[in-house]
Order: structure tokens, then sequence, then C-alpha cells
């Protein structure tokens, strides 16, 4: 496998960690939405509040999701073929319509990326062609029907993630995408950041975003983190070329912007990463886990505790299962998320707390960065 533009300084063997087709490790293969038969019961964990939320009355997740039966009639409508196309497009719409209403240009950034023919050779520098990829992350994810790994995927997802942080502060109307996109990410960080000095631990200087589609949330940790060696990590070989394109473009364009220790992508799997053993500072999943199985989650998490060092954290920034914004939504909402959301029941069930500590993490906390969104952080033993 190629590594791009970094030293590569802590990966180990690539070819003794790849996933290869014949020797794939086996997932769940049942369906995403009738897995709840043998699931346990949640248990507790310690909840960290960064700030209040509004409603009085907050369950443990979503009454949409799960074995109820609201998400029962839910799932059946998603289901239904008709009523799934339905969904797809009124979804897609909506975030067009999101993202324009704050002035994300979102149909002109797709076809500037679409004319960047250089970005299809970068594709074939990064991609591993020796990676089987698990069943979970074949679904039609996003309204996409080849999921990630098509182009218009990774060409949307700047657009798309200004939408996730124009949802989240809609009550800033006066608020670019890009503002509300740096308040959301300042405030991830800022969470972070605050639990290393509660803890006593140095700041990252060696850093994975595992999961880091087309590099926006690896730039930022690049920028909050300048002295840190960084590596980006992604299933998606289209997510990766974009990130790469993106990297390089900044540096022809932004002499200022380059760093004493550059960001490296990586096309491979976060359940079984190359990096070395106890070589890592600072893992970090954003807005991974909600689209993937528990045992995939439960796995991505004893990964992390292999190749952090004693000491290191792991930082799971996702939804809020306990989110008063997230629990009422309206029903056409709620629908018309999940539909897009294969794995929604397995994650909103899912105690992530509870799986950390069963890994071996320590000092495990929830932090709720914002009304809608966590940030779940251990220390490695």
């Amino acid at each position: 496998m190629k590594l791009l533009s970094g030293a590569g300084l802590v990966l180990d063997n690539m070819e003794t960690r790849i996933m290869r087709c014949g020797s794939t490790t086996k997932m769940p293969s049942c369906s995403a939405r009738n897995v709840f038969a043998s699931r346990p019961s949640p248990r507790k964990g310690l909840f960290v509040r960064a700030e209040s939320m509004t409603s009085s009355s907050v369950g443990d997740k979503p009454a949409w999701t799960g074995d109820s039966l609201l998400s029962k009639v839910v799932n059946w409508a998603i289901d239904t073929p008709p009523l799934y196309n339905t969904l797809k497009v009124f979804a897609k719409q909506m975030l067009i319509n999101s993202a324009e209403s704050r002035g994300v240009p979102w149909g002109r950034h797709v076809a500037e990326m679409e004319k960047r023919k250089e970005i299809e050779v970068i594709k074939s520098e990064v991609e591993n062609p020796a990676l089987c990829y698990p069943d979970y992350y074949l679904k039609p994810f996003h309204a996409y029907e080849n999921g990630n790994l098509e182009w218009l995927a990774a060409f949307e997802v700047q657009p798309a993630t200004y939408v996730m942080a124009i949802r989240t502060f809609k009550d800033k109307t006066d608020w670019s995408g890009e503002q509300c996109f740096v308040e959301l990410r300042s405030r991830i960080t800022n969470a972070i950041k605050s639990y290393h000095v509660r803890h006593g631990l140095p700041l990252p200087s060696i850093i994975a975003d595992m999961g880091c589609s087309t590099g926006m949330s690896t730039t930022w940790l690049s920028e909050q983190f300048p002295d840190a060696n960084i590596t980006g990590l992604d299933l998606s070989p289209y997510f990766l070329a974009v990130a790469e394109w993106e990297r390089r473009h900044r540096a022809a364009t932004s002499p200022s912007s380059k760093r004493s220790a550059p960001i490296t992508y990586v096309h491979g799997l976060a359940e079984q990463s190359p990096f070395a053993d106890a070589s890592l500072d600072l893992v970090n999943f954003n807005f991974v886990i909600h689209e993937c199985p528990q045992a995939t989650i439960s796995s991505f998490i004893r990964e992390s505790q292999r190749v952090l060092r004693p000491g290191g954290v792991l930082a799971i920034v996702d939804n809020n299962p306990k989110s008063a914004t997230i629990q009422n939504l309206p029903p056409f909402l709620f629908t018309t998320m999940k539909s897009t959301e294969p794995w929604s029941d397995e994650y909103y069930s899912f105690d992530v707390e509870a799986a950390m500590r069963d890994a071996g993490f320590r000092e495990v906390v929830t932090v709720e960065t914002d009304h809608r969104h966590r940030c779940v952080m251990g220390i490695r033993t």
C-alpha cells in the first residue's frame, strides 16, 4: 500500500495488518434492522454535560430506534421500495436547501470537483486494490446506492458537513456554513484538550483520524495540534483521493499552511489498522460509528486499545442518543434521517462507555459538546 505525503513513522508492516479477500474477518450478516433478539441490557455510564439540556425528560435513546413498535413501523416504511426511494429524494433535497440557505454552493462545488480529473489519478495512487470491503460498508449510505464508494458521495462531503453544522446552530441565522463548522469543531477540540488537561496528560503528538472521510476533520486536527504527526485513515479511496487533492492544493496555494509533520492518508480498515502496537497518543473517530453495526464498533474500540500507548486517549465523536433535540425530531425528519443511515438502530442502542471500559479504558466520560453531539473519551491503561 502507498502512503501519501507522510513519513509513516507509526505504521506497522502493511502486509500483516491488511484485510484481504479470502481472509476477511467475518462480521454479522444479519439485516441492519433486525438484530435485537439477543442484545444485552444497556449499562449506565458517567455522563458529563458541557451544557444543560432543555428537555426535562430524556431517555437513553430515541423512541424511533431499536426494537420499539415505533421503530418497527419506521423500518417497515423504509424497507418499502417506493417509500424508500421517495425518502431518499426528500433527504437529499433537504440537505441542499439547508446548504444554500446559508450560502453554501452545493451544486457549484460538486461541478467544480467533477472537473478536476487529477483526482482520479490520485485515487489510483492511494487505493489498496487488495483490500476487501466488509459487508457493513457496502450498504447504500446517505442516499447513495454505492454508499461511500462513488465520486458523487465524495464530492458532496464538504457541503453536507457544513449542513450538519448549520442544523446544529440553526438559531445563528447570520452564521455562514463555515462559521457553524468552526464552532462545532471548536467545541469538540476543546473537550478533547480539556480532558487531557484534567487528567494531567500531554497534548498528543501522534494522532490517527479514523474514518477521516475527505480530510475535513484531519485538516482541523492538524490546525489544532500543529506539531503533531497526523494520519487520516478511511475505507473509501474516493474520499481519500479528495482529501489528498485538498492537501496538495493547500500546499501549492498557501505555502504558509505547510507543516513540519505533513498529513498522511492511508486506505485501510479502522478495525485492522496498519499502526504499530502502542504507537499513538490520540485515536479520534469523528461521526463514524453511527454508520457501523455494534460488532464493528466494538472492534474499533479494541483496535484503539492496541494501537494507543499507555496514557493515550480514545475520543469518539458522534450523535448523542440522549440528546433532547434528536429524541424529539418530528416523524418526517427522523424517518428521512433513518432511511439514509442503515445502522441507526444498532448505534443508538449501543453503550459506548461500557464497551470502552470492557476493553480496558479508564476515566471514561461523555461530554455533550452541543445539543446534538457528544464526545466519549477514555485513557488507555
